[in-house]
């Protein structure tokens, strides 16, 4: 009896044996839980669990953000703003919502995509302006000249660069590039056609943002200065050396939702407020 049992083992160890040498595995002993380890985690949790709440919804955050932004780099139409008024990142997507509404696929990427680059800078009447206004609530405006100089700097820049042929500009940066040349007339939106001055236009080469039936019909299109002015920018001499056909079509695109938005018609059945009917 005791010799099987011993040829019993000898057998159980040499399978095990030929186990380990055939398949290179190694039978490891359960091993028992380190209870000490387990309070660690749990102490750590205690403590810092509202950190790692914190470090994990923004990186969520963050991680949603740049995805969003790294797969829409292909805008339809790029706009700028420029006026002494910020924007804040949710108005300024609500704006391009609406600006979408309009639009269609000018790029075929299937993806309605508008761009609103916004550059704040105060010219010297605006300062004077806000300066005032504070001084009538017996307060003051501070401005970080320095800032506000490189601002000023990057909007002469890229104004004239070839980014956002359509702008919205306040008053005083829109008289600073029409006296420069820089805007196309509003005749040649229609170069086909009968042209009539667009009901809110201010001269040759801009119209009054607020006064577009766009601008009374979507909310998200009253965040910029009561001043504001709509234009198009003239094709940048610079297309020459960048690349002039591309330039052109993309002109085209913007030329066309321009004339969108002056042809903007409110929906059947929509009634105009009064007060913006009246003015």
């Amino acid at each position: 009896m005791e010799e099987n049992k011993e040829k019993q083992t000898e057998q159980n160890e040499s399978n095990a044996a030929r186990r380990i040498r055939m398949l290179g595995e190694e039978i490891e002993e359960d091993k028992p839980v380190d209870e000490k380890e387990i309070d660690k985690v749990g102490n750590f949790w205690y403590h810092h669990k509202w950190k790692v709440i914190i470090i994990g919804f923004f990186t969520f955050m963050i991680l949603t953000a740049s995805i969003q932004f790294f797969s829409r780099q292909n805008p339809d139409v790029n706009l700028m703003y420029s006026g002494p008024d910020y924007i804040t990142p949710n108005q300024n997507q609500a704006f391009c919502d609406a600006l979408e509404d309009l639009m269609p696929d000018y790029n075929g990427d299937g993806d309605l995509y508008a761009q609103l680059n916004d550059l704040v800078y105060l010219t010297a009447g605006q300062l004077a302006i806000k300066e005032a206004e504070a001084m009538e609530y017996g307060d003051t405006y501070s401005l970080d000249r320095t800032a506000n100089r490189q601002a000023e700097e990057r909007f002469t820049y890229e104004i004239f660069g070839a980014e956002a042929p359509l702008c919205i500009l306040a008053k005083d940066q829109y008289e600073m590039v029409k006296g420069e040349g820089g805007f196309m007339p509003l005749k040649e939106l229609y170069p086909d056609g009968e042209y009539t001055a667009p009901e809110g236009a201010v001269d040759d080469f801009g119209v009054l943002l607020k006064d577009t039936k766009f601008a009374k019909f979507y909310t998200a299109a009253q965040i910029f200065p009561e001043d504001a002015i709509l234009c198009l920018r003239r094709v940048p001499t610079m297309s020459a050396i960048t690349g002039r056909e591309k330039a052109e079509k993309k002109h085209e695109f913007h030329k066309d939702i321009f004339r969108r938005i002056l042809a903007f018609e409110y929906p059947e059945g929509y009634v105009e407020p009064a007060e913006t009917a009246e003015e």
